[in-house]
C-alpha cells in the first residue's frame, strides 16, 4: 500500500506519482493543488490526517504536503505505517540569490510540538532533501532528525528538485523489498 502526498502546486497525474502507481495494485495519491489550497490550514491539516489514517502501509509525502503531513502528527497517537519525506518545508525559507522567502502556516506550533515530542510518529519516518535545497534547509533538516531520532539523508550537490535517480534510490530503500514488492 503506497499513499503519496504531493508538493504545493503538485499533480497526480506524471511525474512521481506516475512512477509510484506502477509499484503498488494499492496506490492513492493527494494533490496539494489549487482547490486543495483553497482550505483554511486546519481543513488542509484533516484532509492529510484522513488520506494516512490506515492501519499500516507507506507514505511518501513531497515539501509542502510534507509539511502538511508533520502538522497532522502534532498530538496523535503513533501509528504503524512508514513515512517518507523528500524536501519536506520544515520551516522559513529564505533565498537571496532568488528573492523568495516563504513562511508556512503554524510553523511554531510545528516547532513547539517538536521540541515538546508531540508528534504522534509512525513506525517509521525518515528525511531525503538536498545540500542545496532553498526551501527545506539542511541545517534545520539535522535539526528535526536529531529531536526526532530519525534518519536524515542530505544529498550533496542538490536543490529543492531532487534528481530522479535521487529519488529513485531512496525509494528502493524505504519500499518494502527495494520496492519490487509486487
Amino acid at each position: 500500500m503506497i499513499r503519496y502526498i504531493t508538493g504545493r502546486g503538485g499533480s497526480g497525474i506524471g511525474g512521481l506519482s506516475a512512477y509510484l502507481a506502477t509499484l503498488d495494485d494499492d496506490y492513492d495519491v493527494l494533490s496539494i493543488d489549487p482547490e486543495f489550497l483553497q482550505k483554511d490550514i486546519q481543513g488542509q491539516v484533516d484532509s492529510i490526517r484522513e488520506f494516512i489514517d490506515l492501519d499500516s502501509g507507506n507514505v511518501i509525502a513531497n515539501s509542502y504536503g510534507a509539511y502538511l503531513l508533520l502538522l497532522s502528527l502534532i498530538d496523535q497517537p503513533r501509528s504503524s505505517i512508514r513515512v517518507l519525506l523528500l524536501s519536506p518545508v520544515l520551516g522559513r525559507a529564505i533565498s537571496e540569490e532568488r528573492m523568495l522567502f516563504s513562511r508556512p502556516p503554524r510553523e511554531k506550533t510545528l516547532h513547539q510540538a517538536i521540541a515538546g515530542q508531540r508528534l504522534g510518529l509512525p513506525d517509521h519516518l525518515e528525511i531525503v532533501t538536498g545540500g542545496e535545497d532553498e526551501i527545506c534547509d539542511p541545517a534545520l533538516a539535522r535539526q528535526v532528525g536529531q529531536q526526532l531520532g530519525i534518519n536524515v539523508s542530505i544529498l550533496p550537490n542538490e536543490g529543492h528538485m531532487l534528481e530522479p535517480a535521487s529519488v529513485e534510490s531512496a525509494l528502493q530503500r524505504f519500499l518494502p523489498m527495494g520496492g519490487n514488492h509486487l
